[in-house]
């Protein structure tokens, strides 16, 4: 059985509700909108704006629902980010082009925001969509990291400086110009601020909230940047001897504190933005 998720907007969900109200069949899930039965796919339409497909043919039924929607595949490069939120490991930007040809195929794989799949989909899709897609990854590790915060630098100037040269990178990759798509994380006046003594800035850029939502690029864009943190943190491990824990929580702490017991403060050093409140609240130093 295949499965597709896509994300429409409260307008969107109302169309749909309107086009499938007599395939809708009984949900009993309170989160469900509505759920319908057509063409042997089951459609599955969350009040959340998550409309997810499943069957073993869910293409057509994708292509109706763009029809409905008005929603036409077009080319664009999707850049994003991922390790911001995490106390180990790099802080990772890619960005990747995706072909109208290549939407199908993507769908297909079920491209989403990487939040929202397990690390093993990451493992499984990732390698598919680097080998498919024109992109370009960077990779910023701790130690580069811990040395642009001594130097002043702000993590969404960071952001700025590595998505700025990961999209002159894949753009220069191609012979044509398609718009550029970007998960804003600030506004774009600081953005380009951020950028102002760069020689070479991308300019046309479209910054959305949430936009992986908005072009499958994105997504393939976050999808292979988890894969590359994903790949970093099991070498930091392997090295360390102890295997690294994702985000900030209290076992996070925890862990700071033994790395630096254990290991020593350089040690720490290379694996840890050191700047998180994880490390600075615990006076180790």
């Amino acid at each position: 059985m295949k499965h597709y998720t896509m994300s429409v907007t409260d307008l969107e969900l109302e169309k749909l509700n309107k086009v499938y109200q007599y395939h809708q069949v009984e949900a009993k899930n309170p989160y469900l909108l509505f759920h319908a039965k057509h063409n042997d796919i089951d459609i599955l339409a969350y009040k959340t704006g998550k409309v997810l497909l499943q069957g073993d043919e869910v293409t057509h039924e994708l292509v109706a629902i763009k029809t409905h929607l008005n929603k036409e595949d077009y080319a664009a490069i999707g850049s994003d980010e991922v390790g911001t939120g995490d106390v180990f490991g790099p802080v990772v930007v890619c960005s990747a082009f995706v072909n109208k040809s290549e939407i199908p195929y993507l769908e297909e794989l079920n491209v989403r925001d990487s939040k929202n799949m397990s690390d093993q989909q990451i493992i499984d899709i990732a390698p598919k969509l680097a080998k498919k897609l024109v992109h370009s990854l960077l990779i910023l590790p701790p130690t580069k990291y811990n040395k642009l915060v001594s130097e002043g630098y702000n993590l969404n100037k960071m952001k700025a400086l590595l998505h700025n040269q990961a999209i002159i990178k894949t753009s220069s990759k191609l012979k044509e110009t398609v718009p550029v798509i970007l998960d804003q994380f600030c506004t774009p006046q600081l953005y380009y601020n951020y950028l102002k003594d760069e020689t070479l800035v991308y300019r046309d850029i479209d910054f959305h909230t949430k936009a992986e939502q908005v072009h499958l690029s994105v997504a393939a864009a976050s999808i292979i940047a988890r894969y590359a943190f994903l790949v970093k943190m099991q070498q930091y491990s392997q090295k360390l001897g102890i295997k690294l824990l994702k985000g900030a929580s209290k076992e996070v702490d925890e862990m700071v504190k033994t790395i630096f017991e254990k290991k020593g403060q350089k040690q720490l050093h290379n694996v840890t933005k050191m700047n998180f409140k994880n490390v600075t609240k615990q006076d180790l130093f």
